[in-house]
């Protein structure tokens, strides 16, 4: 038993590790990634590695090709395009549940994390930690819904697009459009107008899609 969670634990680990260099581009779509070299860098066998490896494949972000192995996954915008619509409509729901539920604690929790990140902004501390409680602020919401199978669903499709969520934070403005849409939010939450909330998270994630997708057909463009 005590193995298998130490198993579990190192699987767990290295997945992680793997996840933030792929968003963080450290790791480049069609990047080769060794089995071999990742043993060495981790202190493990292969065992472990081939777990994690296999399950960021069944998430998207690597893909095995015979006598190529394994390499970083390239995403073409129409990809980008069709994930981002099934993450729209998914996490806009749960944001619609999560209003219905009118639970004073997520209100509470969602203005805390709301002025945070006003305070980074005025300080112009525009970095991870703000995207972090970016990251925060809607899972919150998700995790409000209390439907444990819609969840599960979103978090999947959040982890798909999540290599480009920073990098739009980025783009001349979307700090301020990012406050102004959490302000809304949550003032839909205070007012319980779940309709208006849904609507609001829906517009955003839609309105990502073409931001992204001309990042990505840019760096084709690039490579090619």
């Amino acid at each position: 038993m005590e193995t298998h969670i130490k198993q579990k634990s190192l699987v767990d680990f290295i997945i992680q590790d793997l996840e933030d260099k792929i968003n963080g581009g450290i790791l480049k779509p069609g990047e080769r990634i060794v089995e071999e070299t990742l043993c060495k860098a981790f202190g493990v066998s292969r065992s472990p590695v081939r777990e994690a490896l296999r399950t960021l494949e069944s998430q998207g972000y690597v893909v095995r090709e015979p006598r190529k192995g394994v390499s970083v996954s390239r995403v073409t915008a129409k990809e980008i395009e069709d994930t981002y619509r099934i993450r729209a409509n998914l996490e806009s729901l749960a944001v619609y549940l999560a209003v219905k539920k009118q639970d004073p604690k997520v209100l509470q929790k969602l203005n805390k994390i709301n002025r945070k990140m006003i305070e980074l902004a005025d300080e112009g501390k525009i970095s991870g930690a703000y995207f972090n409680l970016n990251l925060k602020f809607h899972k919150t919401l998700v995790d409000a819904c209390d439907n444990k199978r819609l969840i599960q669903m979103i978090d999947t499709f959040v982890k798909q697009t999540r290599r480009y969520r920073l990098q739009v934070l980025y783009i001349p403005g979307r700090i301020e459009a990012s406050l102004k849409n959490h302000e809304m939010i949550v003032r839909s939450f205070e007012a319980g107008d779940a309709k208006k909330a849904e609507s609001l998270r829906k517009d955003t994630i839609l309105k990502n899609i073409r931001r992204v997708t001309e990042k990505v057909d840019k760096e084709e463009k690039n490579e090619n």
